[in-house]
């Protein structure tokens, strides 16, 4: 998993490349697309991006924290 990251900026550029938007257009869309998708997923709704994956808020137990010291919880 040593690849590089994908950044916002990266999705926007790609949007200028491809698209022939304008830069600052490309970066709206891209922050659009991102908050819709979050606040989907903060209303508690899936997310299925055909071709891409599927998105979904789950609950997990808490975790236990150590001191990494002493080994204390």
């Amino acid at each position: 998993m040593g690849g590089k990251t994908l950044t916002r900026a990266d999705l926007a550029e790609s949007v200028v490349q491809k698209v022939g938007l304008p830069r600052n257009e490309s970066q709206e869309l891209v922050e659009l697309v991102i908050k819709t998708l979050s606040e989907s997923l903060a209303n508690g709704e899936a997310v299925k991006l055909s071709s891409f994956g599927s998105f979904n808020i789950r609950q997990k137990g808490q975790r236990v924290g150590r001191n990494p010291k002493t080994g204390q919880e």
